[in-house]
């Protein structure tokens, strides 16, 4: 579990960018996620991003999560699109309950006489949705992962976001592993008491995930309840609102290649967000200019 949150300072020139210019990556593809409507275009942004990771030496179990993430995530969302797809055309890969199986009066289950299909357009549409999901999530792995902590608190701090709430995220993102490692002990005290929390027909009833849950969540609570108290009177002790000015151990400092970074994502966002608009307002009937068919055809093509 602490290798998981461990910082690489190896991380090559992606761990040397400022952490401004890291906020500013992460922006602009949660933005270029939503703005672009075609598949190839996310799959695109989504191979810049893999690029970074390729970048980065991580270590393998980082490696590993991000890996699981990723399929679990891209995987669930293909699956359930291609079976619930309700757009048109629908072209049938193959059919999990063929047609006619299933007689339309039979009670809870008539409703399957249609059978359930996996089709092309479907899966096609959950790759797309499961990138623009995969994508952020990745590259916001990649910031934490590459950036010291007082560096990230000093990031959110020069983007003007009030103190309190920067060192609120901070905190937030430092107590996950922890309340991960606790519960793990937690379940290995159990253990130790001859219980045994995953079995068989507990499982399968549910009254061993409830028991494991509940004697679980009551020592998380308590122990999250002192380790926040705790840090609250150290805080405190040390000044947290004595003053609305703080001085920074590591200075920021934006280099040349942070701005044109920052400049491309910007520009990037703008283009795009433009070229949506007005294909927007062509389809709306509202601005039709000859001279704009190529940017017409370039957004519906590949945008």
């Amino acid at each position: 579990m602490l290798k998981l949150v461990q910082v690489e300072h190896q991380a090559g020139w992606f761990g040397r960018l400022d952490v401004r210019t890291k906020f500013a990556m992460l922006l602009t593809v949660a933005l270029l996620g939503v703005l672009l409507d075609n598949v190839r275009s996310v799959a695109a942004l989504a191979l810049l991003v893999l690029l970074l990771l390729l970048g980065v030496r991580l270590s393998g179990a980082k490696l590993r999560l991000l890996a699981a993430l990723v399929l679990l995530s891209a995987w669930g969302t293909m699956w359930t699109q291609a079976i619930f797809y309700t757009g048109q055309p629908q072209t049938p890969l193959f059919h999990l309950i063929p047609p006619g199986l299933v007689n339309p009066d039979t009670p809870l289950l008539g409703g399957l006489w249609k059978g359930v299909t996996v089709t092309y357009q479907g899966a096609l549409h959950g790759l797309a949705q499961s990138l623009r999901l995969v994508t952020p999530m990745v590259l916001g792995l990649l910031v934490f992962w590459t950036e010291d902590p007082s560096r990230m608190l000093a990031g959110l701090r020069r983007l003007r976001l009030p103190y309190e709430v920067a060192f609120m995220v901070m905190t937030c993102l430092r107590f996950i592993p922890i309340t991960f490692a606790e519960a793990r002990v937690t379940l290995d005290a159990q253990r130790l008491r001859r219980y045994r929390p995953f079995t068989f027909w507990g499982t399968l009833t549910g009254v061993g995930l409830y028991r494991t849950t509940r004697l679980t969540l009551v020592p998380l609570l308590a122990n999250s309840v002192r380790k926040s108290t705790q840090m609250a009177r150290s805080a405190e002790s040390r000044g947290f609102r004595a003053h609305a000015g703080r001085t920074e151990a590591v200075p920021l400092v934006m280099a040349r290649s942070d701005w044109l970074l920052c400049s491309f994502c910007l520009a990037a966002v703008l283009l795009v967000a433009a070229g949506r608009v007005l294909v927007l307002l062509l389809q709306q009937g509202v601005m039709d200019l000859e001279a704009l068919a190529p940017v017409y055809w370039f957004v519906r093509k590949y945008l």
